[in-house]
């Protein structure tokens, strides 16, 4: 069993301790120590990393976690040549405090936001997990909504960060069973023994084993990102602390950079950008007429160089442009209006080649079977088949084969 001196002091970085025990699994080598300052993973917290040491030798620690018998395991990182400290070796540890102290931000904050969300919703947190970039809690609301709306998650986030800024006392405790059972908790434990309490100012109190600041202020700020369903509940992404001010600057950054080349005041930007892209869609949409009325204006060029076939049969091949594809079908309608016209065409777009093949009502000639025979990928009807390819050699199989039709 391990001492957890993490809750003695949550800010203690540096220890010293002794190899109680070693395994090796797939992972690597693991070492329980008889005392640590790791936080092993748990309670959607990740397992702290850092590095041993003893003497002249160090070892990396890539993980930490907590096994059923209260042994506390350190996953050794994988290190060339480097031999693991045998049982019994004194070592010093070092707690990667960068990442412990942003994994406190983010469990921290992650009360504030819980408690506040429960104040202006009603809705019941079930879990946290702090991932590398975002975090997450799972929530189930009032009515079985899955979904807040952005005036919901503004009161939840302005309402957050004002406890943050009240500097309220962070206190986690271990009350007796008579306390405990006296205690306003948000929500029951999960365990029956040794209930660790997490109390913050006057407004959350719930059981919790992780790793705490000792003042609100410390997290620094919160942002709520987004929410959207998960699994029949609510799943909020937020960060907190120096990940909600980097969020921030990158933000403002960008939102800079589209004012100024709007030449318009920060505030201004997105209505103004908003009225661009309705014009630029505008234009879009002008443009595709005039694309698909200059492709059909070719029906009539096309069918005047057809080649003649037997059975006063006409066949007309284009290789047309990228831009007309999206009229390649309303082009071979035209034509394939006129009597006993077979009708092959081509359009490139993304390096590949994009047939359709038509024929007149009056002819029988199978279409679908024919852009098979070339090689090209595709079917459809007998009187119109579509397909692509990534080379020429299909297309030109159908130039090739047509007159023989």
């Amino acid at each position: 069993m391990s001492k957890a001196l993490y809750y003695e002091d949550a800010w203690m970085r540096a220890f010293d301790a002794r190899v109680s025990d070693a395994k090796q699994d797939q992972d690597g080598v693991w070492l329980c120590l008889d005392r640590t300052a790791f936080y092993p993973e748990g309670g959607g917290q990740p397992g702290d990393s850092g590095r041993l040491l003893s003497g002249d030798r160090e070892w990396l620690v890539a993980d930490t976690r907590r096994d059923p018998e209260g042994c506390i395991w350190h996953l050794l990182s994988a290190q060339d040549g480097a031999t693991p400290p045998d049982i019994g070796t004194q070592v010093h540890g070092e707690v990667d405090w960068a990442r412990r102290f942003d994994h406190m931000q983010q469990h921290t904050g992650e009360h504030i936001i819980a408690a506040s969300l429960f104040e202006v919703t009603g809705g019941f947190t079930h879990g946290l997990h702090i991932g590398h970039e975002v975090s997450t809690i799972d929530v189930t609301l009032p009515n079985g909504a899955t979904k807040l709306d952005a005036q919901a998650l503004e009161r939840i986030e302005a309402l957050a960060n004002a406890r943050i800024a009240a500097d309220g006392p962070v206190v986690c405790s271990v009350p007796d069973s008579k306390e405990l059972a006296g205690l306003p908790l948000r929500k029951d434990p999960t365990v029956t023994e040794q209930v660790r309490i997490c109390a913050i100012g006057d407004y959350e109190m719930v059981a919790c084993a992780g790793t705490h600041l000792s003042h609100t202020s410390q997290v620094g700020l919160v942002k709520l990102l987004k929410s959207e369903p998960a699994r029949g509940k609510m799943r909020l992404y937020f960060l907190c602390g120096e990940r909600a001010m980097k969020h921030y600057a990158l933000v403002y950054k960008a939102i800079t950079q589209v004012a100024e080349m709007l030449s318009a005041r920060v505030e201004e930007a997105p209505q103004l950008l908003r009225e661009q892209l309705d014009k630029a869609a505008q234009a879009r949409r002008e443009l595709a007429v005039l694309r698909r009325q200059n492709t059909l204006r070719k029906a009539p060029g096309l069918l005047a160089e057809a080649q003649a076939l037997s059975d006063n049969r006409r066949l007309v091949i284009a290789e047309l442009e990228e831009h007309d594809l999206p009229a390649m079908e309303a082009l071979a309608n035209v034509i394939t209006q006129q009597e006993r016209v077979i009708v092959l065409l081509c359009a490139p777009k993304d390096g590949r080649r994009n047939l359709l093949f038509a024929r007149s009502a009056d002819l029988d000639t199978n279409m679908s079977d024919f852009i098979k025979s070339t090689g090209a990928k595709g079917g459809g009807r007998p009187d119109f088949a579509r397909g692509a390819c990534e080379e020429s050699l299909p297309w030109e199989a159908a130039r090739v084969m047509a007159p023989h039709l």
